[in-house]
């Protein structure tokens, strides 16, 4: 999970895509801003379309280091044909450390999100645009200019529109989404599903066309940090506690056995769609217009194959309260699973979205505990907030209720 969302103007980094701590340096990014010139500014406004540009200014408004990139919120300032004009941007760029710039180029973290931008979601787009109409796409901010690193450890660099100057906010990760923000970000992450699944029936696995997608096999590997780092603190954490006796010694098992477990909790299912892999409250942004929620998602450095109960038992996990969870977790997931097969049949797979929807509810204990595994490896980002510490021991509570922390490996069916 990555705390504060990277792509929004207040960002840090969790450890769930990898990172091994979730510190950020905040303030301004003197170096950055050295290479923002207006030799650059100028290139990017003449790609994006604007005509002979004049009178140009980069703006730096905020800044942060972490541990999977720099990002930085500018406005560029620029005269065309007679008129003032600005246009606000979010620049990412890869971290200056030269462990964390390693670290992200062998995992691919940044490669991954540029083609996301370039490559899988203007397909989406243009799939959206044909099956529903001009003004539908993907959830996601527009891409204004991309650029691959040159070599491993390269400089790369992403350059996306700053949504937040179009109302776009983010949400408090301690006090949880309310009903309308997560039916949103639900109604947000169907739309990327059937998208997927109507790409995947007219071109076959997404795998094939966009190898760059996260593979099972990596993503077990990152998985495996994340056990191996926060599920020890999870258990510390519970054994700090006289009422959670019995889910420490649990979270204590699950520990020894998640390694093997690992094949099971990531293996995609037929029919194939995307992934987010990181869809949190922290990597969405929100607004309300005309009395409507609206949801972006942001931080695609983990989409991969996946299955669609992935990002959904994520979210109720890690994003609503657990009174909340509780109360309306299962008619959320219905509704979900209505505007998933509703996208489906706009889109021409109906058969696709009715496989998915039967599938949902018998999924969950798979998902919510690959759900738990990634919260646990961003325990830190909970601890030391108390409301945010409640919401992490219900979800292991209710899950050791369930006898979901008991979910048995593929091998050992």
């Amino acid at each position: 999970m990555q705390a504060g969302g990277p792509d929004s103007t207040a960002a840090s980094e969790a450890p769930s895509s990898g990172s091994e701590d979730s510190d950020c340096e905040f303030g301004p990014e003197t170096e950055a801003e050295a290479s923002l010139t207006e030799e650059w500014a100028r290139e990017l406004l003449v790609d994006w379309g604007v005509v002979d540009p004049q009178e140009i200014r980069v703006e730096s408004r905020a800044g942060v280091a972490g541990a999977l990139s720099r990002v930085l919120a500018v406005t560029v300032r620029y005269e065309s044909n007679g008129e003032r004009h600005s246009l606000p941007l979010v620049v990412k760029l890869p971290p200056r450390d030269p462990f964390g710039r390693l670290f992200v180029a062998e995992a691919q973290f940044d490669t991954r999100e540029i083609l996301f931008y370039t490559e899988l979601a203007p397909a989406l787009n243009k799939l959206a645009q044909e099956a529903l109409g001009p003004d539908e796409c993907l959830p996601v901010p527009r891409c204004v200019k991309a650029k691959l690193p040159d070599e491993i450890g390269g400089d790369s660099e992403l350059v996306l529109e700053d949504v937040t100057s179009v109302g776009f906010d983010s949400a408090d990760f301690a006090e949880g989404l309310s009903v309308d923000r997560a039916r949103a970000a639900l109604f947000a992450a169907a739309r990327l599903h059937a998208l997927s699944l109507a790409l995947r029936d007219r071109e076959g696995p997404l795998d094939q066309r966009f190898d760059f997608l996260f593979p099972c096999e990596r993503a077990a590997a990152g998985y495996l940090r994340l056990v191996r780092r926060g599920l020890p603190q999870l258990e510390a954490f519970l054994r700090g506690r006289s009422d959670c006796v019995e889910e420490a010694a649990a979270v204590s098992v699950l520990s020894a056995r998640a390694p093997s477990l690992l094949g099971t909790l990531l293996q995609p299912a037929e029919p194939a769609s995307l992934a987010h892999a990181d869809f949190w409250s922290g990597n969405l942004l929100f607004r309300e217009r005309d009395g409507i929620n609206e949801c972006i998602a942001l931080d695609w450095q983990m989409v991969s194959l996946g299955r669609p109960m992935d990002d959904v038992a994520l979210l109720l996990l890690s994003s609503l309260t657990p009174e909340l969870r509780r109360a309306i977790g299962d008619s959320l997931i219905d509704d979900y699973g209505d505007r998933l097969e509703a996208e489906c049949v706009r889109l021409g797979v109906a058969s696709s979205g009715e496989i998915v929807r039967r599938s949902l509810k018998q999924d969950w204990p798979r998902a919510a505990l690959r759900a738990l595994l990634l919260c646990a490896g961003s325990v830190d980002v909970a601890l030391g907030e108390p409301r945010a510490e409640q919401r992490l021991l219900e979800a292991v509570r209710d899950l050791y209720a369930q006898g979901i922390l008991d979910l048995k490996a593929e091998s050992e069916s």
